[in-house]
Parts: structure tokens; sequence; C-alpha cells
């Protein structure tokens, strides 16, 4: 395995707990404009898309519509609603001291996002973030981590991406780049295995021990 250079992360459920939130949204606005209650098994399978996208299949011709009552709910209750999953401060910042580049590739906008961030000081640790706004093709579309690997300079040989859905997988399969699938993921874990990553992990700390691994074996090689 080549040496490992930059790691990629999702954001949504995978840095972040924000499950609970998006649910919440997506309840809200669905029981203020199409009048019945959702299921959050129903949402599960647009985790990792664009909003809109998900939004309008709910409802065609009126996502545009439904989106602003689902970012001022969001927006309303981020602080409150979202968490960091356990021990991912501390590992950005142990990968950040072996010189690893880090980057985010998320469906979410920039506002939102960087939102996120700033509520755990995470913003520092990352050297390119490539959100909603910043590709015209978004996840499974290879073309969001393509932009990040870019931005970081970096081959897909030598990155892995780091995700929660089998959007995630794909994506980063189509660009080329080894794909970690994370266990404390909300969805079906065997739609996520269906796509193949070449590892999963327990704890984001697990990281550390790939990327030890994947340098001893360049180095032996």
């Amino acid at each position: 395995m080549d040496s490992i250079s930059a790691i990629l992360f999702d954001f949504d459920g995978t840095l972040a707990d924000t499950t609970n939130l998006i649910i919440e949204s997506f309840k809200y606005t669905v029981r203020k404009h199409l009048n019945y209650d959702i299921e959050a098994e129903a949402l599960y399978p647009s985790f990792g898309r664009p909003l809109i996208d998900a939004l309008e299949e709910l409802a065609p011709n009126r996502g545009e519509e439904l989106i602003k009552t689902y970012r001022e709910f969001n927006l309303l209750n981020h602080d409150q609603m979202i968490n960091i999953f356990d021990k991912v401060p501390e590992t950005l910042a142990a990968l950040k001291e072996k010189g690893l580049k880090l980057g985010i590739v998320t469906s979410k906008a920039r506002h939102t996002l960087e939102k996120g961030l700033d509520l755990y000081n995470l913003g520092s640790y990352f050297d390119a973030i490539v959100a909603l706004e910043d590709t015209a093709c978004h996840k499974p579309h290879p073309e969001p981590v393509l932009h990040c690997l870019k931005l970081l300079e970096t081959c897909p040989e030598k990155a892995l991406y780091v995700g929660d859905s089998p959007h995630d997988i794909k994506s980063a399969h189509e660009a080329g780049v080894k794909a970690v699938a994370v266990r404390w993921s909300y969805l079906s874990w065997d739609s996520i295995i269906a796509e193949n990553p070449e590892f999963t992990i327990e704890s984001i700390e697990e990281l550390l021990t790939i990327v030890a691994n994947s340098n001893n074996s360049f180095q032996v090689g």
C-alpha cells in the first residue's frame, strides 16, 4: 500500500454526530409543508447527498420552499443538537503532528459546515474544504474528492477518504482513493459494506494505525 500523506473526511455522521439535528429538521419541514410525520428510516438513504435533492424527492418542484424552513430550524437548533464524536480533536491533532494533510469533503453548505467547525474549534486542522458550493457534481460522483485532492496537491493513491455512507465510499472509489468506513454510522451497515471499503474502524483513533502501517509497508517495499 502506498504511504498515506492526506486524509479526507466527511463531516455529518463521521466527525460530528448531527443525525438527530438532521432528522428533526426534516421532520419539522415535512410536518409543516406536507402535513405528515416522516420516519427516520425513510430519511437515512438521503444522508450524504445534497439537501435540495432530498427535499425535491419528498416534494417535487417545492425544494426551494422547503429548504428555507429546513435551514431555519436547523440553524436555530444547531448548537444544542450536535456533538463531536469521541477523540476527534485529539486524533486530528495527532494526524497533523505526523505531517498529514487533512481535508473535508461534504455535501453541506459551507456556512453550515463552518458553524459546526467553529463550535468545536476544528477549522484549524484542515488544509482544504470542499462544500456543496464548490463543485458542480456531488457525492457519489468523484468530483468533490478529486477537487479536494487538487487543493491538497495529493495524488489519489496517497489519500484516504473517511465516511459513514455508501455515497462516501462510492465517491472515494470513483476518484481512485481508498475508503475508510466508520462503524458508528447510523446508516445500514450492509449498504456500506456492499461498497467494499478498504478499511473499517470502530474508533477514529484507528486512523493512526492505518497511517503507520501504510508508512511501514511503503518503507519495507
